[in-house]
């Protein structure tokens, strides 16, 4: 059984940037008690993984292997549990984790990427993620929080399914919605489905590949001109236009009308408070 320890009550870990255009945040965390190693921050993953060559340098033994699914397609994912994941004091003993290939996103953002840290983790807390000061930090959810800002807006989150545990909550776009966007720190720019894009009279046009969901996909692009969470908004934001919503709707057995990515949460305090299924923007 999963068990989380964290003392004190809350605990603050710095993270860097990495990735220049498509910034992805990478944490340092602590495999069976080794490390630090740098794990990309990622709210759209469900189990977090080990990449292969940690695995490999950390004689993780493999338990069964299955195939997953990600925005690139289909992909194959040893399973293994480590003894232990800690990110500064906050730790978890017996983690299951998957084990993959993590290099084609570590190329996209030039640097070693050792893991990712998923729902699995980050289901026992409320965290609360400040990109200007690059500090996360991480809550018991019994924690009474006394802070002197207060919230832009707070929005119920919900998960997709226990299965695929994305987190989703509501957004308007271009004043219309509302619309369902899963919110994901793993992927780099806000992406829309063709068909919501279509609706909104959205023209993109092509650009490079974006790092999402643990792939490079082809996108085009284009500008809202009004991004909406609650009371938080964005005006003249760049979205892409990716043509995987409707497999990975169906991979999470949810409608999903796009991603809120980093370029619109990095404009916030992020919290995300995973047991009482909130989702607050400061």
């Amino acid at each position: 059984m999963t068990t989380a320890t964290l003392s004190p009550k809350s605990a603050k870990v710095k993270f860097r940037l990495a990735g220049d255009a498509q910034p992805l945040i990478l944490l340092p965390v602590r495999v069976n008690g080794e490390g630090p190693f740098e794990f990309i921050l990622d709210t759209g993953a469900g189990t977090s993984l080990l990449s292969s060559d940690l695995a490999k340098k950390l004689n993780i033994k493999i338990i069964s292997t299955k195939e997953g699914q990600s925005a690139g397609g289909k992909i194959s994912v040893s399973l293994a549990t480590v003894d232990s994941l800690a990110v500064g004091q906050v730790k978890l003993d017996d983690v299951d984790v998957g084990i993959v290939d993590l290099d084609n996103i570590a190329k996209t953002i030039s640097t070693k990427i050792d893991g990712d840290i998923g729902y699995n983790f980050l289901k026992h807390f409320r965290i609360t993620i400040d990109y200007h000061n690059c500090e996360i930090r991480f809550d018991e959810p019994r924690r009474i929080e006394r802070l002197g800002r207060s919230a832009k807006t707070e929005v119920p989150m919900r998960l997709a399914s226990l299965a695929k545990p994305l987190l989703l909550v509501q957004v308007h776009a271009n004043g219309h919605g509302p619309f369902q966007f899963a919110i994901d720190t793993g992927t780099s720019t806000t992406a829309i489905a063709p068909e919501l894009a279509q609706q909104l009279g959205l023209e993109g046009s092509p650009v490079g590949p974006l790092t999402t969901g643990g792939a490079q996909v082809n996108v085009t692009a284009g500008t809202l001109e009004s991004f909406q969470v609650g009371r938080a908004r964005i005006d003249d934001l760049v979205v892409v236009v990716a043509d995987f919503f409707s497999m990975l709707s169906q991979a999470v057995g949810a409608r999903l009308d796009g991603i809120v990515g980093y370029n619109f949460l990095r404009n916030f305090r992020v919290v995300i408070d995973y047991p009482g299924e909130k989702f607050r923007l400061e």
